[in-house]
């Protein structure tokens, strides 16, 4: 349990505000003669006796106060930042997460008015917040891999850390189990449940889930199971048409969990009573399942990214209801009796009301009416279209989440023939280290984005020049995540140059060279594939701190620390416990 991270945060928190605010004055300043912009919905809920629903925009730092009936916008409120969630918690106001201000603003409504009532600091990139204990807020921080517990002892006082627990994976899904008082802390881009003392933040186990990109977690009615959204990426299956067609690559799931078991210490029993349910049939993929709800009823209701539908049914129907919505949907608020949802679409800009009895679509609402999309932003939608693939099946983003990486291993041609599967490797901050690959098999992103659509995700048709440049613009867009450690704290800061040091005495910088950490060449570091290969391009270590817990090609590293003490990577003799701490601070600061 850690609790010191908090005030060194806090410190440095203030200067990125201040610029953030005085960029949104700007443009508020250039809007009149500036094309109009998207405010990219990205969450919502009900509220006021499901009178109203309130929605976060992410691009405008919005919040909305919608009419629940007709869709109308009763009153906003500007609060700026980069707004990724929005949640209703016990006690009648809301709470929007801003990710790059680092803070929760509670959200009230009085006298048909949206305000911010109060702030509280939290930990770096919170992307989800759930009701604790009395008082209390759980937040998961996705690159700071952090979930912290915050509280406030009286509605006038100032919220205050309880507990902080460090993580070696990014969360972004919470979930709360009671009356057993455990947090279950999600991985946002592989495997991973990390198990948490809800009092204390301590870590109680962590287990591996089977699937990835697990994007909801609600408990059913009764409370005797756990539903579950997710992907799996079969490494044992083939990039081919066949295994593409039958959903044997990639698959979209919903998995029924019984509490009891998931409680159980016992890992070879998680699954023991449950069951899945395939989101999809042939012909028809369910590409990309996002947050999800479960009715009083037992309906549950999932968006389907990729698809642009929303999937609806209930335990005992084996095949799920599609409906067409919005362009990217990623959320979906239900009204309290179950009859009525409105699904959010992230790209599209819009909100679709659907009759969840009738499985009909109500209405579409939509934000920004004027709103032309840029070559970037189209690049983005195509990003996130499992069009592209054959049967839906998938989308590029099915595979990088948010641009960044599952940590799981594929089979496909990038290295010229099957039965050699490898790691999927993040694209954040990627467009400028060619050749792209394992084995540098393309010298330029365009070759590797038709490579992608026509051999990994089997599409029928060749991608245009059009679609190149669109998604090559995103792709281009896309900037490292953040470093793990914060190397304002003079003592890591120390460490960093120390581990800065090492890597050029030990010549990984001869490998790992520039700005970008990478180089156009190949090289034999020890490794070697299942089909003969023992020369390859290094990735880029920007961001590696981000990219474990495994490493390596076919993961066979169980950490980064194990890169050098198990695996010996590169070295001739083994590095000193302060020289190794030193040299993973100094990588995990990229």
């Amino acid at each position: 349990m850690r609790c010191d991270s908090l005030p060194t945060l806090a410190r440095c928190r203030f200067l990125p505000r201040l610029i953030g605010t005085f960029l949104l004055v700007v443009a508020g300043f250039a809007g009149a003669s500036e094309a109009a912009q998207p405010l990219r919905p990205v969450d919502a809920c009900f509220f006021d006796n499901d009178q109203t629903l309130l929605v976060v925009c992410q691009r405008s730092g919005e919040v909305l106060a919608l009419d629940s009936t007709s869709g109308a916008v009763k009153t906003r409120l500007t609060v700026g930042g980069d707004l990724t969630a929005i949640e209703r918690l016990p006690g009648g106001t809301a709470w929007a997460v801003d990710t790059a201000g680092d803070r929760l603003i509670e959200i009230d409504l009085e006298a048909g008015k949206l305000i911010a009532k109060s702030t509280i600091d939290c930990v770096r990139s919170p992307v989800s917040v759930i009701a604790g204990e009395a008082n209390q807020l759980l937040v998961a921080g996705l690159w700071s891999r952090q979930v912290t517990c915050v509280a406030r002892p009286a509605i006038d006082e100032p919220a205050r850390p309880v507990w902080t627990q460090n993580l070696n994976f990014s969360p972004k899904t919470l979930r709360l189990l009671q009356p057993e008082n455990v947090v279950l802390a999600v991985d946002a881009f592989g495997s991973q449940i990390a198990y948490l003392d809800a009092s204390t933040g301590e870590q109680l186990r962590q287990i591996e889930f089977y699937g990835h990109r697990i994007r909801g977690m609600v408990d059913d009615p009764d409370g005797k199971r756990l539903i579950v959204s997710h992907q799996m990426l079969n490494s044992a299956a083939q990039s081919s048409n066949n295994d593409i067609h039958w959903g044997m690559m990639v698959s979209n799931d919903l998995r029924w969990l019984d509490r009891g078991r998931v409680m159980e210490a016992d890992e070879e029993n998680f699954y023991k009573d449950g069951h899945i349910d395939p989101i999809g049939i042939v012909g028809q993929g369910g590409a990309d399942p996002n947050d999800l709800v479960c009715t009083v009823d037992g309906i549950v209701i999932v968006p389907l990214g990729g698809a642009n539908e929303v999937a609806i049914g209930h335990e005992e129907f084996y095949e799920l209801a599609r409906l067409p919505v919005g362009i990217n949907p990623v959320a979906v608020a239900v009204d309290s009796r179950g009859k009525t949802g409105w699904v959010v679409n992230r790209l599209g800009d819009s909100l679709t009301k659907i009759d969840i009895g009738e499985r009909s679509v109500l209405k579409t609402v939509r934000l920004s009416e004027d709103w032309t999309p840029t070559t970037s932003e189209l690049g983005e939608r195509l990003f996130h279209d499992a069009s592209l693939a054959h049967d839906g099946w998938m989308s590029c983003s099915s595979c990088h989440p948010g641009g960044h990486a599952v940590n799981e291993r594929a089979d496909n041609l990038s290295d010229g023939a099957y039965t050699s599967p490898k790691r999927v490797l993040s694209l954040l901050g990627r467009a400028d280290t060619a050749p792209f690959g394992w084995i540098g098999a393309d010298e330029k992103l365009e070759a590797q984005l038709q490579r992608t659509v026509r051999t990994t995700m089997q599409g029928h048709n060749k991608l245009t020049g059009e679609q190149v440049t669109q998604l090559t613009a995103f792709l281009e867009s896309l900037v490292p995540p953040p470093p793990v450690v914060d190397a304002s704290i003079p003592e890591v800061g120390a460490s960093i140059a120390r581990g800065r040091a090492i890597f050029q005495r030990q010549g990984c910088n001869d490998c790992h060279a520039g700005s970008k950490y990478t180089s156009a060449e190949l090289y034999d570091v020890g490794l070697e594939d299942e089909l003969g290969h023992t020369r390859f391009n290094p990735p880029s270590l920007l961001g590696v701190g981000q990219r474990g817990p495994r490493y390596f090609h076919d993961l066979r590293a169980e950490s980064l620390e194990a890169v050098f003490t198990e695996h010996k990577h590169t070295l001739d003799q083994p590095l000193s416990q302060p020289d190794l701490e030193d040299l993973l601070t100094f990588l995990r600061s990229l």
